[in-house]
């Protein structure tokens, strides 16, 4: 189906990062006594003036502790919070670094440098500071969550999922974990997999609106429309206004040929989500077939300008105008979908009838016969991977 997966939703799905995870305890530093009295005084003046959210006297107080004791790796990584909370970011990526530096086995050095870089949208360089962390601490479920999110910014979802499913392994009832997961295999189009881990979700948290929405989106694309069906219904029932679950209903009755109902879901989608363009472009496929063309000239039009480039709005808005008689703006239309997707047939074949339409019999011709060759053209790969197919070994059971 055509529901989209946001990355931001992916982002928001675990836990977001604070801007910083403090260093351990300054009483129970390893070099607390080489470090002079005036920078234990300085760093526990930082202390107080953060509980008050004083952040520049805090970040004072840390660098004056730091003239005293340069080495002082912890009041480093509480300096870099500090930098953090008032959102210097390049001053925090350089304190934790050397902080990382200088004790190579503290956690906290490569964890808030990688929480930095991840807040940044740096997700590589997040990457490498947070599996250092993992060297570290093996342990560490924040660095793992972390790397995972890291991995579905970079769209890398195999590698996150693997991730995931340590996280699940030791966690099977985190509802966050779960979501993330299952959106991780819908975007692998592994549909059984992202169905088990929503049904394992809905198990955790049954009144959950958008995990009944994400299982009946991985149900409909592993061919279950009924029971895809009966998820769509549950999340409309637990949240009526929740954006493109009337949508995915009225998708998946589509394809079943039900396009009265279908119809009136794209329009309930639009009421909650008026921006949403497939809905706008689905119902204006609906209103052209149904010969309300001023209507889906109208709906298709609003779908165009939402956006620009969505090739299939633009056929089939051409289509519209050219059942109306605006010849001219509906091959402006057909050469822009064209130029978008030059190798797909339906584009020329509808700009031959255009062209056909406004007496350029020439680039008819001309749009016809790359029709036909593209047609000819699928049709080969076709029937060559049929017969591949048919040269398979058969399985075994």
């Amino acid at each position: 189906m055509e529901l989209a997966i946001a990355l931001s939703l992916l982002l928001l799905t675990l836990q977001t990062p604070a801007p910083s995870a403090r260093a351990p305890s300054l009483a129970a530093s390893r070099a607390q006594k080489a470090i002079p009295e005036e920078a234990r005084r300085l760093a526990a003046e930082a202390r107080e003036a953060e509980t008050r959210g004083d952040w520049k006297t805090a970040e004072t107080s840390y660098q004056r502790a730091l003239e005293f004791a340069p080495s002082w790796v912890e009041v480093m990584v509480n300096l870099g919070v500090v930098y953090n909370r008032q959102e210097k970011t390049e001053d925090a990526i350089r304190i934790f670094t050397l902080a990382g530096q200088k004790d190579r086995n503290l956690a906290a050095a490569p964890l808030n440098l990688g929480i930095t870089y991840f807040r940044a949208s740096r997700h590589e360089e997040a990457l490498t500071s947070l599996r250092r962390v993992i060297r570290i601490d093996p342990q560490n479920n924040q660095a793992r969550q972390l790397v995972a999110l890291s991995l579905i910014a970079l769209e890398r979802f195999l590698e996150a999922a693997a991730e995931l499913e340590t996280l699940r392994a030791k966690n099977t009832a985190d509802p966050a974990l779960l979501l993330a997961l299952g959106q991780a295999y819908l975007r692998l189009k592994r549909y059984d997999k992202a169905a088990a881990r929503f049904e394992e979700l809905i198990g955790v948290s049954s009144n959950d609106a958008k995990a009944h929405q994400l299982l009946g989106e991985a149900l409909d694309n592993a061919y279950k429309s009924e029971r895809a069906i009966l998820e769509f219904r549950r999340s409309i029932e637990l949240d009526p206004k929740l954006p493109e679950t009337h949508y995915a209903l009225g998708f998946t009755l589509l394809k079943k040929g039900e396009t009265g109902e279908a119809a009136a879901e794209f329009e309930r989608e639009l009421e909650i989500n008026p921006e949403f363009m497939l809905a706008r472009y689905q119902l204006g496929k609906i209103y052209l077939d149904n010969g309300l063309t001023d209507e889906a000239i109208a709906m298709l039009d609003k779908a165009v300008a939402l956006v620009p480039d969505f090739r299939p709005a633009l056929e089939v808005l051409g289509k519209a105008l050219l059942k109306k008689g605006d010849t001219s703006r509906a091959i402006e239309l057909l050469e822009r979908a064209v130029q978008i997707a030059p190798a797909w047939m339906d584009a020329h074949y509808l700009l031959g009838r255009a062209y056909t339409a406004a007496g350029r019999r020439n680039d008819a011709r001309t749009e016809f016969e790359t029709a036909q060759r593209l047609s000819q053209e699928q049709r080969k790969k076709l029937e060559k991977r049929m017969e591949s197919g048919r040269k398979q070994p058969a399985s075994r059971r």
